[in-house]
């Protein structure tokens, strides 16, 4: 008997997948992948004339890729329970496509995991449920695990290619219902260039040059952790980085440790970590106490006065 997947191994191959197409965390710069949970999820849209619904009873992953702009989409519904689904969409209908059959590249090998009906579909349009969308590609898959590698592949093959972007311009944004934890962005880090790599390893500080004050590179301490996590603090008196919470991506220069030798330097994408997420600030800014020995007071207090005064950048490569 096959072993049902848990959302956690799902999740694992998801944050993978980010990885090896080299997705970073945030806001992309022509679009983003949502990731969230849910419970109950329901889906309506039309093929043609033909109203479809799917429904989801339990707990279900949902992924969408979307450009900024709203032209194309690719919508995934991810299920270790029933079989998942991966829609593409494109904003509107093309003018010179007919209204007639189905589509010769529509696959649904699993009718009875959708319920579809004619007389519905006027209903719907007056609920506002059904939009003028046109419905590009539509497959089922048995497997869970195949169903998030289809998601990929139909969200570079519908909306990347479409415009004749990369995944590099793309961003990803877990919603809190996934619960997304330090191992999961871990696993999404993109692989960092080994000369990048070694020049953090062998530098105690680096210069920033952040997009919010381009004439001024500021030197800083940081932390370089195990699993390739960049993170810098500003907001000390000694290490004030312009704008901090709303820098969004820096230049980063590393030199050699008691040398006036540049190693590498990179363009890094920025995520503020604030005191809004308590939880995570008191986790890395343990990391940068350790780090920072001279520091004066107790941990607890310091972290009180970060927590104030302070916010922590995540810088990520853009390799």
């Amino acid at each position: 008997m096959k072993t049902q997947l848990t959302f956690d191994q799902l999740k694992e191959r998801i944050s993978k997948r980010l990885s090896e197409n080299r997705v970073s965390q945030g806001e992309g710069e022509l679009g983003s992948v949502s990731i969230a949970l849910a419970r109950r999820a329901t889906r309506t849209f039309r093929a043609h004339w033909t109203g479809f619904k799917i429904f989801y009873p339990n707990r279900t992953i949902i992924l969408h890729a979307v450009l900024k702009d709203g032209r194309f989409w690719v919508e995934g519904y991810i299920s270790p329970d029933q079989a998942s689904w991966i829609l593409a969409f494109r904003d509107k209908p093309h003018p010179t496509r007919g209204s007639g059959g189905p589509r010769p590249d529509d696959q649904a090998a699993a009718p009875q995991s959708v319920e579809a009906s004619l007389e519905m579909r006027q209903r719907w349009l007056e609920r506002g449920v059904v939009t003028e969308e046109e419905l590009i590609r539509m497959e089922d898959y048995d497997d869970p695990i195949e169903a998030v590698d289809g998601f990929f592949n139909y969200a570079s093959l519908y909306v990347l290619k479409a415009i004749d972007a990369s995944w590099s311009q793309f961003g990803y944004l877990p919603d809190p219902s996934i619960e997304w934890d330090e191992q999961d962005f871990s696993t999404a880090s993109l692989p960092i260039d080994e000369a990048i790599d070694q020049g953090l390893k062998k530098s105690d500080i680096i210069w920033l040059t952040p997009d919010t004050s381009p004439g001024r590179s500021v030197p800083c301490w940081f932390v370089y952790t195990r699993d390739n996590r960049l993170f810098v603090l500003s907001g000390e008196r000694q290490q004030i980085i312009p704008a901090a919470e709303r820098v969004r991506e820096v230049h980063v220069v590393t030199r050699w440790k008691g040398r006036d030798a540049r190693l590498a330097e990179f363009d890094a994408s920025v995520r503020p970590i604030t005191a809004k997420d308590p939880e995570e600030f008191k986790e890395v800014g343990e990391l940068l106490i350790n780090k920072r020995q001279s520091a004066r007071g107790e941990s607890d207090e310091i972290l009180s006065r970060w927590m104030r005064e302070c916010v922590i950048l995540e810088l990520i490569p853009m390799v």
